[in-house]
């Protein structure tokens, strides 16, 4: 059963969801171009000596190319972290984590929307950067640059020359179990997405996300950073990684640390079962239970998940447009990340109430709110024109000369957004409304994809945790066991291979042992009358032992 789990896994990244992509436009919003666009954004925040290469962006170009020399080490590349130029790797690493996870979910659609290629390209320039930071097995790195010096400095990155600080580092002696945490959660994605493009790669990256995750689990600590991106705790962050490599590895240890982790209280001392945030670079419990509700079925899971839900949709501040209004600085960026937990968790449980709220988010940052304005730059043709963000803007502080309309159009950034009543003052200094972040992108990307998936089974089945090798089941007819597609009367790898040639076009029947036996009735595995991608993902939950009978 493991050798066919491991093929199972390596065939199934061609399709991983369940889903069907399909071309939406819904109330006016057109998701294919805002996913292509919210994608393009990440090239404007790029950082190092290869900035412009794969770049949408001609006014982008090297920068800060000797990053990392002040430790004799190469740290260039990666992702500067919002409108200014520090290479934060806590919300990096988030946003490589977010994104990789949306891939992973939805890959469907990039792939038919043609997003997938960049969309790789996009998480290999996050990755690159995070395993140069972790030159070896007990040592990460996890800033570049000082905040404070930095943000007194307004132009482009390409004019900021000279070394930079690199404040932490992460060893023996210094923990920092939340970030490198994370950072194992973004390079295990990265395996899970990569392996079949290029297998050695993604070794090296699993490879590094279990060093860092045995480095965060073996020396308990917060990270050191405590000005701009000030952790809170870390046992969302080691669940997040632990739920990850158990996906790579099926290694049931993972999920009994996930429990242990998940017995502490939040820094406000409270369950984090009960939870009314949502997911982002310092609060990762929701996601934790989110993918858990999926790979254990367990009512606990089911339950945060519902409760926080429901929070959000019923109780949580609203704005009379209708955004849900967690924090006014980025309110658009709690309010993606919800919509994506929500289509995560409708995907799981078929509920419509989920999806209808997820697009309501989303269509308001699309223009669907009382102003008409987009909040996604680029994007239709009433959208921010004083992005916070010093390389787009193209000016200096000489004159006030900043507070101009940005010189660059920073294509699918998306801005913080609008105040409680819906207003919002498009000043470059109202950095609360009008900055952007490599981890507002994020989750917006993954939400985006999520609307532009296929409707799910009605009925999800409910898997078990650490489950056992299941006993195939034979249906009304005696003769035809579902999922035995070639009639040798078994469900395996060789089946799933079929299913796999049939959905992408590849052959028109399988291979069958007796040439009578009914193969379009054992591919109706949720019998519904029809042979798509739905009996295709029940069919991998099957062999990956998710589920034991269809």
């Amino acid at each position: 059963m493991k050798r066919i789990i491991t093929i199972v896994l390596a065939m199934s990244l061609l399709l991983t969801s369940v889903f069907t992509a399909v071309s939406v436009t819904a109330a006016g919003s057109d998701y294919s171009t805002a996913l292509k666009y919210s994608i393009y954004f990440y090239d404007g925040n790029k950082c190092g000596p290869d900035v412009a290469k794969d770049n949408v962006f001609d006014w982008r170009g090297a920068c800060h190319t000797q990053d990392g020399s002040v430790v004799s080490l190469d740290l260039t590349g990666g992702y500067h972290d919002a409108g200014d130029h520090v290479k934060f790797n806590l919300p990096q690493a988030y946003a490589a984590s977010i994104l990789g996870w949306s891939l992973y979910e939805y890959k469907s659609v990039f792939d038919s929307t043609g997003n997938k290629t960049k969309m790789l390209s996009t998480m290999k320039y996050f990755t690159d950067y995070l395993l140069k930071c972790h030159p070896n097995a007990t040592t990460y790195y996890y800033q570049v640059g000082d905040g404070q010096i930095d943000h007194t400095y307004w132009g482009a990155p390409e004019t900021q020359t000279g070394e930079r600080a690199v404040p932490y580092v992460a060893n023996s002696s210094s923990a920092a179990s939340d970030v490198c945490a994370l950072t194992s959660s973004a390079l295990t994605l990265m395996y899970l997405n990569y392996k079949d493009v290029d297998s050695s790669y993604a070794s090296t990256c699993l490879k590094a996300a279990k060093e860092l995750y045995t480095m965060a689990k073996t020396n308990l600590g917060k990270y050191k950073e405590g000005a701009f991106y000030q952790s809170n705790g870390y046992w969302d962050d080691l669940s997040w990684a632990a739920a990850w490599l158990y996906v790579a590895e099926e290694d049931s240890s993972y999920m009994t640390e996930i429990d242990s982790y998940l017995s502490h209280t939040t820094f406000l001392g409270e369950s984090p079962f009960i939870n009314k945030w949502t997911m982002c670079w310092d609060d990762m419990y929701m996601a934790v239970f989110c993918k858990m509700a999926e790979l254990t079925g367990e009512k606990k899971y089911k339950d945060a998940m519902e409760y926080n839900l429901n929070y959000w949709m019923t109780s949580l501040t609203t704005t009379p447009g209708g955004l849900k209004y967690l924090s006014n600085w980025g309110v658009l960026r709690y309010a993606s990340a919800e919509a994506l937990l929500a289509l995560q968790y409708y995907k799981q449980t078929g509920n419509e109430t989920y999806k209808t709220f997820a697009q309501s988010q989303i269509d308001y940052a699309l223009g669907k709110n009382p102003k008409s304005m987009s909040y996604v730059i680029g994007y239709g043709s009433n959208y921010s024109l004083h992005p916070h963000h010093r390389a787009a803007n193209g000016y200096t502080y000489a004159g006030g000369e900043n507070t101009k309309p940005a010189k660059h159009t920073l294509t699918g950034a998306l801005v913080g957004g609008p105040d409680s009543s819906d207003a919002f003052l498009d000043d470059v200094n109202s950095y609360q409304n009008t900055e952007v972040a490599i981890d507002y992108n994020a989750a917006f990307v993954g939400a985006v994809a999520g609307l532009m998936a296929g409707k799910p089974s009605s009925s999800t089945p409910t898997p078990t945790k650490n489950p056992s090798t299941p006993t195939p089941t034979a249906t009304s007819s005696s003769t035809v066991i579902k999922g035995d597609l070639n009639g040798d009367g078994k469900v395996n790898s060789i089946d799933f291979g079929f299913y796999r040639q049939l959905i992408l076009g590849m052959i028109k029947t399988p291979t069958l042992i007796d040439p009578s036996h009914n193969w379009i009735d054992a591919a109706d595995v949720n019998s519904d009358g029809a042979n798509n991608s739905i009996d295709f993902g029940y069919l991998r939950l099957y062999l990956l032992g998710k589920i034991s009978s269809f």
